[in-house]
């Protein structure tokens, strides 16, 4: 199916996962989880080893911090400590958080100490290349607002050299699509109350 990050930068994708979950929650009860992801926020929900070893500096929690609730269109999703991440695109309400970080459009300002992975030397926008993604959250709600459908779904793509866009397809891509499975899993499970996890 269609979603609004799909086309956000020109291009075929190199790149493209989508997973989904039904949860047996409203989307007011599941929403509140993903609008305050982030490394400096309340994590991502994954695991904790694998975010550990890959050295993000990120510690997942598992409650709803109202100071973390206002995420807004400009604002920034950091991944890591040493500040990368990506920018909000959108956000509305209960249905749609959507991120983006776009090669093509790299002189967005950004909170100090903030920064987007738009290119290396072999993603040179000199030569007219570039790299970019979204990060798409989708809730659907089910069974008159009683259950949700939560649809993730990340676009990759990019001009450049294809080893490259090979290296950051696998380097890159192969630990998003394991920790964003394990993400769903746990806001399934916190949003359900059945958490902690088995």
């Amino acid at each position: 199916m269609a979603l609004p990050g799909d086309n956000l930068a020109p291009g075929e994708p190199f790149w493209q996962m989508t997973v989904a979950t039904t949860i047996d929650a409203p989307a007011e009860k599941v929403f509140p989880y993903f609008l305050q992801a982030g490394q400096d926020k309340a994590g991502f929900y994954s695991f904790d080893w694998l975010e550990a070893s890959l050295g993000f500096g990120i510690h997942n929690t598992y409650t709803i911090k109202p100071e973390w609730q206002n995420l807004k269109a400009g604002d920034f999703c950091t991944f890591h400590k040493s500040g990368m991440g990506m920018r909000i695109h959108s956000v509305t309400p209960n249905r749609n958080i959507l991120m983006i970080t776009n090669g093509l459009e790299p002189n967005h300002p950004l909170p100090p100490g903030k920064w987007e992975m738009l290119w290396t030397p072999l993603f040179s926008l000199q030569k007219g290349n570039f790299v970019s993604w979204n990060w798409d959250f989708n809730l659907f709600p089910l069974e008159n607002g009683q259950k949700t459908r939560v649809v993730v779904r990340c676009v990759a793509k990019a001009k450049g050299n294809p080893l490259a866009i090979s290296i950051f397809k696998h380097a890159f891509a192969l630990p998003s699509d394991v920790m964003d499975i394990e993400m769903l899993r746990r806001v399934k499970r916190l949003a359900e109350g059945t958490y902690p996890l088995n």
